[in-house]
């Protein structure tokens, strides 16, 4: 009788052993899933940012929802951001919700540093932007951060 609670004892011991480690490893792939996510949200930001900065106002334009850009047309996004002097930027909000996404940081250029924030769509496979507030450079469309 002996014996055999501790058979059953030790099986049970593995059982629960073999749970920890699922639950663990299912922990880790979430949360791995969830920071790929958000480097994803934050790269299209930061490629847009980066055309910006150099100049490459069509680049730029093109990562813009279809919404966004019948709110704003190639010409006057083009006229707003001819010349900027945008140099350096840096995010430290980055939130994700279904498929709406949120980066926000600073942004400094001639004029100094500011506010930037951005809402992102996920559609066809990839983050595209249906919202950005530049503060001194600009702002079309809307941003709503969202709330977990």
């Amino acid at each position: 009788m002996i014996k055999r609670l501790g058979i059953i004892g030790l099986l049970i011991v593995v059982a629960c052993g073999v749970c920890g480690v699922i639950g663990v490893l299912g922990g880790i792939k979430l949360f791995s899933g969830m920071l790929d996510s958000t480097r994803e949200v934050g790269d299209s930001a930061n490629a847009f940012m980066e055309a910006l900065r150099n100049n490459k106002l069509d680049d730029a334009y093109a990562m813009f929802t279809p919404d966004l850009q019948e709110q704003e047309s190639r010409s006057n996004f083009g006229e707003s951001f001819t010349g900027n002097t945008l140099k350096d930027w840096s995010f430290n909000n980055f939130s994700i919700r279904d498929d709406l996404g949120y980066v926000a940081g600073r942004a400094a250029d001639a004029d100094g540093d500011h506010f930037v924030a951005f809402q992102l769509v996920y559609q066809n496979g990839g983050w595209a932007i249906d919202g950005y507030n530049l503060r001194a450079l600009g702002r079309a469309g809307t941003i709503i951060e969202p709330i977990d």
